[in-house]
C-alpha cells in the first residue's frame, strides 16, 4: 500500500526537496499551499521526476482551511500516513520582533503562526493515526527555540513553545506507533526568500551566514522518520 506525506506549507525549495525525498522511497505526496500557481509548479516538478503528487489550496494559518484539506486529502488518498507542517515560507520573517520591540500584538501574531497553526494541524491528522497504531508528525522548527537569540524575540518565543509541544507529544505518544519529531533550521536554506534576499542586496554583511543546501534538511526529516532514536536534529551551527 502506498504511504501518503502532506506538507503543510509547501514551497518550491525545501518542500520540494521534502517531496523528492520521500517520493524517492515510494510515498506518493500531498501539497498543501495558498496559492495555485505554487502548487502546480510542484506537482509539475515532482511528475517530473516520477514521483505522485496533488496540490491542494488552504492557508494553513486557518484553522478552517486546514481541516478542509485534511478531509480532502483523507478523502483522494484514504488516509495520511505521515504530516509535515512548515509554516512561513516566503513571509516568514514578517512579524518578527526583536525583543525590546516584542508587544502583545505582533506577540500574538508569531504564536498563532507557529505554534496554534502547528495544534490545528494535529488535532486534525492525530486521531487516525493514534486509531491505526501508525504515523508521524513533522515540524520544521527554528534554532531560536533552543538558543535564545535577540532579534527573534516573538520568534524565539513561539518556536521554544512549539519545542515544548513537540516534546511532549512525542513522549505521549510513545508506545502507540506514532511518531513526533522536529528538524530545526539553523542555517539559511540555499534558494530561499531569505537567501535569495541577501544575495540580492550585495550589502557587506556583518558575519558570513551558513548557507546549506534544502536536500540536507530533507535528508534530516527522512532520517527522523526513519531511525526514531531522538525527537529533534539541528541542521546548521547559527546560534550555537
Amino acid at each position: 500500500m502506498l504511504r501518503t506525506l502532506a506538507i503543510f506549507g509547501a514551497g518550491p525549495v525545501l518542500g520540494l526537496s521534502l517531496a523528492r525525498r520521500f517520493g524517492r522511497e515510494g510515498f506518493r505526496i500531498a501539497l498543501v499551499a495558498r496559492t495555485r500557481a505554487n502548487l502546480d509548479h510542484l506537482v509539475a516538478e515532482l511528475a517530473r521526476d516520477g514521483i505522485e503528487a496533488a496540490g491542494f489550496t488552504a492557508d494553513v494559518y486557518e484553522p478552517d482551511q486546514l481541516a478542509g484539506a485534511v478531509a480532502a486529502i483523507k478523502e483522494a488518498y484514504g488516509r495520511i500516513d505521515v504530516a509535515e507542517f512548515s509554516p512561513g515560507g516566503g513571509n516568514m520573517g514578517e512579524g518578527i520582533a526583536a525583543t525590546l520591540d516584542v508587544d502583545v500584538e505582533n506577540a500574538r501574531l508569531i504564536l498563532d503562526r507557529f505554534v496554534l497553526s502547528a495544534v490545528a494541524l494535529v488535532r486534525q491528522v492525530l486521531p487516525g493515526m493514534v486509531e491505526r497504531g501508525d504515523g508521524a508528525i513533522l515540524f520544521t522548527a527554528g534554532q531560536s527555540g533552543i538558543y535564545p537569540t535577540p532579534f527573534l524575540g516573538n520568534a524565539g518565543m513561539a518556536q521554544a513553545a512549539l519545542r515544548n509541544y513537540f516534546h511532549t507529544l512525542n513522549a505521549e505518544l510513545a508506545g502507540k506507533g506514532v511518531y513526533v519529531g522536529a528538524v530545526n533550521v539553523g542555517a539559511l536554506i540555499e534558494g530561499s526568500v531569505p537567501h535569495q534576499g541577501i544575495v540580492r542586496s550585495g550589502q557587506p554583511l556583518e558575519f558570513e551566514p551558513e548557507v546549506i543546501h534544502p536536500d540536507v534538511f530533507a535528508d534530516g526529516f527522512w532520517e527522523l522518520y526513519t531511525k526514531r532514536d531522538r525527537v529533534e536534529t539541528l541542521v546548521g551551527s547559527f546560534g550555537q
